[in-house]
């Protein structure tokens, strides 16, 4: 899918792409974790973390948003098998769980599965297009510069469709990011046999609108933005200087 917004840049489950001290990527300490979105535009539950030779940190987490389409208003239970921290596969000293506040309260990035929600259909291109269409309005993209955005972003809904490929709200693998009010930006990247959606008797979760979705993205992007805002901030002021133990310290 193309998104409305720049999307966040995201690495594969275990191999460090984009390797940044801007974000928490905590996926080697987690132990287990278990989300909730049953209650629509909240997320809450637990992760508990790896912390060399201490006692594991439970972190409680209350964050404001949705998951994505593919477990929109499930519970998903995470589990490591083999959980070991982080500071050792960066060679730095200490736990890499050091300064993670165990309450963690902000905003819902992207959440997913990874699960297909079926193939692209012409009916799913024109619920996209209509998001875009809402997206064009609010940011004034008008005469010819729309006509041939439109045209590019139609081009690629049916280059999908005539490949008979899958949708993926986000990405093809479970995906945990969020906003913490604390600590900035938190990923974990997971293998797919890592995440088990649990098994409810709620009632069925409706569609969201075009509107709704929209609204979401925006959401996320500023989330996004603000977290940019404030690492530059805080880059740019010598006391915040990391102490080799965490993500925001010196790469080493």
């Amino acid at each position: 899918m193309t998104s409305l917004f720049t999307r966040r840049a995201h690495d594969r489950s275990g191999l460090t792409i984009n390797n940044t001290c801007m974000v928490w990527r905590p996926y080697e300490n987690l132990i287990n974790g278990k989300l909730d979105n049953r209650v629509p535009g909240k997320v809450t539950g637990f992760t508990r973390f790896v912390r060399g030779g201490k006692r594991p940190l439970e972190v409680v987490l209350d964050l404001v948003g949705d998951f994505h389409e593919d477990i929109r208003g499930k519970v998903i239970r995470l589990e490591n098998p083999q959980p070991s921290d982080r500071s050792t596969t960066l060679d730095r000293n200490g736990t890499y769980m050091k300064g993670f506040n165990r309450i963690q309260r902000g905003t819902v990035g992207d959440i997913t599965a990874g699960l297909s929600l079926g193939p692209w259909t012409e009916a799913l291109a024109r619920k996209l297009m209509a998001q875009h269409e809402l997206y064009w309005d609010e940011t004034g993209l008008k005469g010819h510069a729309r006509k041939q955005r439109r045209q590019e972003i139609a081009d690629s809904f049916h280059a999908h469709i005539d490949a008979g490929d899958f949708f993926y709200p986000y990405v093809a693998y479970p995906y945990i990011e969020w906003f913490s009010k604390t600590n900035g930006r938190v990923v974990l990247e997971l293998e797919s046999s890592q995440l088990e959606i649990l098994e409810s008797e709620d009632a069925p979760i409706r569609d969201k609108t075009p509107e709704e979705l929209l609204a979401n993205e925006r959401r996320r992007g500023n989330a996004m933005a603000i977290f940019l805002q404030s690492f530059a901030q805080s880059a740019n002021d010598p006391k915040q200087d990391g102490d080799g133990d965490g993500p925001y310290a010196a790469k080493p």
